[in-house]
């Protein structure tokens, strides 16, 4: 096994751009998470028709008055969050395409502007859960790019010349998965241990960046194992399996949620592992861990197992079951 981590690094050693590329990135990943949480506050777009006093500017409103009701697809185009419109006895109608929590938090809001505070700040994520979120993109595209030593090792038929040698064939894979998970982990991991000697502000513990960071290199490596055993390209593994992270993260809300609570698709979306992943990390960083939150992790866990297994499956078809027959 040890051999096969050795000379994994020897080949990689060989393309230093690559560990560069991956490296820079996740620290970039980092500083922009840092810099922007916090410093960009996300405004409440509000129509108000039929008066000019039922709720103020604010760090939380923008409001604009107007004489009549705008169209919906105003809403729709997402221009404003929400119309309100004063009624002659003193109540109001709320409009919005946003989910029937937000609606309620805007009617109370109306009342009292604080509790409206209040509450999008629990809504909101914190600085840990953005930085983690700015990170995993990154990192999942990270196992697909040290995997192509796995895919260029079935490429090239070092697989199988390996394979008929001394070295057992889970110490193969072993070693193909430890190396990679140690470089998507130690890289992302150091640069959140020096953010905190620097006395930067990261939300989570180092404990807790080491479980996450853990967790999310399990699945990468898993991921990108189970991409590249079904090609025997390792250009064409590499692209598909990129490509694949750079969606399923945007949908999964690695950068901006883009689902709202409640929605049909937002259950969808939570097959996704990354999103699984966030929500545990939202939850675990607000204290409000429940047994759902933890099933969640679980299942990231689980379905990076999936991964892994079927890798290994199809690996040792091709290798092992095949030159037998």
């Amino acid at each position: 096994m040890l051999s096969i981590i050795k000379n994994d690094w020897n080949r990689l050693m060989q393309q230093k751009m690559y560990l560069c590329v991956a490296v820079g990135l996740t620290i970039l990943s980092i500083a922009a998470a840092i810099l922007l949480t916090n410093k960009v506050v996300a405004k409440s777009n509000l129509a108000v028709v039929g008066s000019t006093d039922v709720i103020s500017d604010s760090q939380y409103f923008s409001i604009t008055y107007l004489d009549k009701a705008p169209e919906k697809s105003k809403l729709v185009e997402n221009r404003y969050d929400a119309v309100i419109i004063a009624k002659e006895d003193g109540s109001f109608d709320v409009e919005t395409l946003k989910s029937n929590d937000y609606k309620e938090q805007l009617l109370t809001a109306l009342k009292n502007p604080e509790a409206f505070g209040e509450g999008k700040q629990q809504e909101e994520r914190k600085i840990g859960t953005n930085i983690f979120g700015y990170m995993m993109m990154f990192l999942l595209m990270q196992g697909a790019l040290y995997a192509r030593l796995y895919a260029e090792d079935k490429e090239k038929h070092v697989a199988e010349r390996i394979l008929v040698s001394s070295i057992p064939f889970r110490k193969y894979m072993m070693g193909h998965g430890l190396f990679i998970g140690a470089l998507i982990f130690v890289p992302s991991f150091g640069a959140m241990v020096v953010a905190k000697l620097l006395g930067v502000s990261i939300g989570f513990s180092l404990v807790q960046y080491a479980i996450l960071i853990g967790v999310l290199s399990f699945l990468s490596m898993a991921f990108a194992l189970c991409v590249c055993s079904f090609f025997k390209v390792s250009d064409t593994s590499n692209m598909i399996a990129s490509a694949t992270v750079v969606l399923t993260s945007v949908l999964a809300g690695s950068f901006y949620s883009m689902t709202k609570s409640g929605s049909m698709f937002n259950k969808i979306v939570h097959v996704l592992p990354q999103k699984d992943l966030l929500s545990f990390a939202d939850a675990w960083e607000k204290g409000i861990v429940n047994n759902t939150k933890q099933l969640e992790l679980f299942y990231v866990i689980l379905i990076a197992a999936v991964f892994l297994v079927v890798a290994i499956i199809k690996t040792r078809k091709d290798y092992i079951y095949s030159r037998s027959e």
